[in-house]
């Protein structure tokens, strides 16, 4: 069942975030490559949708090796409590008597159970969808259709035809917090 593999923690993280960052590797050489992707869930599993031209070292190495690894991470959220200037941090943290505002307390408190989990390193299994596939069109359509994805890039990656539909079937996840707390989940 794909909820006990992913808590919807990680699920709303990947509907909500527009990139991540895929790791493959060949020979034990590593390669990471930042990626818009599409998150989809069926019946039975969860997955990642990416494309890729068919001659980057991202490819060959799904080709070589379909073991990959994806890592997001919430930097909206994470950089939350650090984004202002400190003088202001500051101004806002305290009233004239000294004594901290219950706004900001409140705030605070909010932004650290938003950043209690921050980010999520998944595993799976890359397949290269051939055209001929009956899911080709499928996936295709799903990726396409994907909001997040600005209409230049959608253009380039995915409306091209000679660039490569790529599902990744998730098997398993780690989730990190800020204070380097891991949760595993394995289907």
């Amino acid at each position: 069942m794909p909820s006990e593999l992913l808590p919807e923690s990680v699920t709303n993280l990947l509907k909500s975030t527009r990139f991540l960052h895929l790791a493959t590797c060949h020979e034990n050489i590593p390669h990471v490559s930042l990626m818009n992707y599409t998150y989809f869930r069926d019946p039975e599993s969860d997955y990642i949708i990416i494309t890729t031209p068919r001659n980057t070292t991202k490819f060959e190495n799904i080709i070589a090796n379909p073991n990959v690894s994806l890592l997001v991470h919430d930097w909206i959220s994470a950089k939350a409590t650090t984004s202002q200037p400190e003088e202001i941090r500051e101004d806002t943290a305290s009233t004239s008597s000294g004594r901290r505002n219950s706004l900001y307390e409140l705030l605070t408190n909010l932004n650290k159970t938003e950043i209690s989990s921050v980010s999520v390193m998944i595993s799976g299994k890359a397949q290269i969808l051939d055209q001929s596939s009956e899911k080709f069109d499928f996936y295709k359509s799903l990726h396409s259709n994907n909001s997040s994805i600005d209409q230049n890039q959608a253009k380039n990656y995915i409306e091209c035809a000679d660039n490569a539909l790529i599902v990744i079937k998730i098997e398993g996840c780690k989730v990190t917090d800020t204070d380097n707390n891991i949760q595993e989940y394995q289907k």
